[in-house]
C-alpha cells in the first residue's frame, strides 16, 4: 500500500472519492502564543494493490512533536477496498479520506502527521510550527 497524496489543511472533506479542500497544503503553522490547541484536517489518499483488497487492513494516524513524542491519542481504524465490477485486473484502488483533528502543542520547530497501514509507516507530512504573531 503506497500514499498517492498526504496534506495538510484548514478543512478538508472526501466526499464520492473527491477531496474538497478550503486552506490546504500548508508546511508552516503560526500560532500566536504556546501552549495552544489547534484544529486541523489531514487529507489522505491511500493507493491499495489489487493483491491488498478484499482484506482487512489498519490504519493509524498521529502527530508527533519535535522529539518523536506522539500528541494527543490518534486515530486508528480498521477497514477494508473491495473491486467494484468491471474493474481491469491489477488496477489500484484510491481510498481518500479526511481526518479531522485536534491537537495540543507546547513547542516549536518540526512536527509530523504520520500514517501507519498494518504497523507499518507509509507516509509523514511534515509542518514547522512557528511560535509569535506572522509577519
Amino acid at each position: 500500500m503506497e500514499i498517492g497524496f498526504l496534506m495538510l489543511a484548514d478543512h478538508a472533506e472526501s466526499v464520492n472519492g473527491k477531496l474538497y479542500m478550503v486552506g490546504g497544503g500548508w508546511n508552516v503553522l503560526h500560532l500566536p502564543e504556546l501552549p495552544h490547541e489547534w484544529g486541523f484536517h489531514i487529507a489522505l489518499g491511500l493507493d491499495v494493490g489489487w493483491s491488498e483488497t478484499n482484506q482487512p487492513h489498519n490504519l493509524s494516524v498521529v502527530i508527533h512533536d519535535p522529539d518523536g513524542v506522539e500528541l494527543g491519542e490518534g486515530l486508528s481504524a480498521d477497514f477494508e477496498t473491495g473491486r467494484p465490477p468491471g474493474m481491469p485486473a491489477g488496477q489500484d484502488q484510491r481510498l481518500v479520506m479526511s481526518i479531522g483533528t485536534t491537537a495540543t502543542f507546547s513547542t516549536a520547530g518540526p512536527h509530523a502527521a504520520v500514517v501507519h497501514v498494518n504497523d507499518e509507516e507509509i507516509g509523514r507530512a511534515r509542518f514547522y510550527l512557528i511560535e509569535g504573531v506572522e509577519q
